[in-house]
């Protein structure tokens, strides 16, 4: 009896393991680097992030939020390049869309607006990183939450959380689901999702 119990444990599991990777391939098909995550539902570090597409740096100083700006740094974030590819295609994010909001300490404040003076100019210049946040297009997953899981993988330097569990509604979701422009993304801040113009550069010129 209990060598059938056995059996029927292992085969069920079997079915489980076939079940999830059946989602798992029909769930992004507009995707190659897909969100991966744990037997308990936490997300995995994304890796190689930085070798994906850079769609922008929003900026938001302690100076000039009366010094307790939530998040004081810049926002760097990208996405899979299949995902960007497709959200030019058609202007929206598929299922499976990873954006990595990498955190960066501006460097340290020589004036009272948080600037200081580079070769450049005067300005606010990227420091070290300080965190990481990941949010994962998923419309069954996360129903609900719009569609889209957030994930934190710590607010501090590098090296960063090696999986992450789902964030709380009132953590990150809530406040997207309020102010932000587009499908949960704050598609406002990152005019790379636009296409450059088309013109004739050498016709200007003349």
């Amino acid at each position: 009896m209990q060598h059938c119990l056995r059996l029927a444990a292992f085969g069920l599991l079997q079915l489980l393991g076939a079940l999830s990777l059946a989602y798992a391939a029909d769930a992004y098909p507009d995707v190659k680097i897909e969100p991966a995550f744990t037997n308990n539902g936490e997300l995995r570090l994304p890796t190689d992030f930085r070798r994906w597409v850079f769609i922008g740096a929003p900026l938001t100083p302690h100076a000039l939020n009366n010094e307790a700006a939530g998040f004081p740094e810049y926002h760097n974030v990208y996405v899979q390049p299949e995902a960007y590819d497709y959200y030019l295609r058609h202007g929206s994010f598929p299922e499976g869309t990873v954006l990595v909001k990498e955190l960066q300490l501006t460097k340290e404040r020589a004036f009272p607006d948080g600037s200081r003076l580079e070769a450049s100019g005067r300005g606010f210049f990227p420091g070290t990183p300080n965190g990481l946040d990941v949010s994962v297009k998923d419309s069954k997953r996360f129903a609900a939450t719009s569609g889209w899981g957030f994930f934190n993988f710590g607010h501090h330097a590098p090296p960063y959380e090696a999986s992450a569990t789902l964030a709380a509604l009132e953590s990150c979701a809530s406040c997207h689901q309020a102010n932000a422009h587009e499908d949960m993304v704050f598609t406002g801040f990152y005019l790379q999702l636009k296409p450059l113009p088309t013109g004739k550069p050498m016709d200007n010129m003349k």
